[in-house]
């Protein structure tokens, strides 16, 4: 009775998955176009930062295929989040931690452990710990901070061009990167759950990217981003319904 009771939990938590992904997927393309909406701006330097970005986001893609993947500068921002989250949290992760321990899950009592991991491991007692690296895109935001400081110096007309360049390689460095870690936990993870991960992922970090992009792009908004994202992904749910249930 109980195993029976256990499958069919755990049939309900794949369906919510399934639903979430569906729900998600309209909300992924109405705040991607609300913000390439907004990007078609012309740059000082001609063309549009939509242009400019996606120059950058493919250079990196073809970069990544065909010539040099820098793992060690996105774990080096994997593990710098890791350490905030772990500090943020502590308390719920260490608590979790020795909950497992008492289980017998986790290390002995005596069991002093690598030091060095101590971030990593507690991470992984906790699925917010552990999610966090990869939501925030580090080095777009310090791209971002840094177009706005040099304006401060570099007539913006000089700037546009490669900030927003820069923009485009380090959100596909994210993206692509996020990716690879995930495909790797993906004979662990039913297919659901790995497109609900892959789906959470691009929009809270297209939402942080986009919260950024002010610094660096004029005239860019990031509450017409939200206003034009969820009328787009509104308008997709309504058609999606009205196909579902016309007569």
């Amino acid at each position: 009775m109980a195993k029976t009771s256990s499958k069919f939990t755990a049939a309900i938590g794949r369906l919510i998955k399934v639903v979430m992904v569906a729900v998600l997927v309209p909300l992924v393309v109405g705040l991607l176009f609300g913000t390439l909406e907004q990007l078609a701006v012309e740059t000082g330097t001609g063309g549009t930062f939509r242009a400019w970005i996606g120059r950058g986001f493919f250079t990196y893609v073809g970069v990544h295929l065909l010539l040099y993947r820098p793992v060690a500068l996105f774990r080096v921002s994997r593990q710098l989040f890791s350490w905030l989250a772990v500090w943020l949290f502590g308390g719920q992760v260490t608590s979790m931690e020795h909950a497992g321990a008492a289980k017998g899950k986790g290390p002995a009592k005596g069991d002093k452990g690598d030091k060095g991991n101590k971030g990593e491991a507690l991470g992984q007692g906790s699925p917010l710990v552990a999610f966090s690296p990869y939501v925030i895109p580090l080095y777009t935001v310090l791209v971002c901070a840094l177009g706005w400081l040099l304006t401060h110096w570099i007539d913006r007309s000089f700037l546009d061009a490669p900030v927003s360049f820069m923009i485009g390689v380090t959100i596909a460095f994210h993206w692509v990167m996020t990716a690879d870690e995930l495909q790797q936990q993906r004979s662990r993870w039913h297919l659901e759950t790995y497109f609900l991960a892959i789906g959470l992922v691009f929009v809270v970090t297209l939402l942080l990217g986009a919260a950024c992009l002010p610094w660096a792009v004029p005239d860019f908004s990031f509450v017409r981003v939200l206003s034009d994202g969820f009328s787009r992904a509104q308008a997709i749910y309504t058609t999606i319904v009205q196909r579902l249930f016309s007569v």
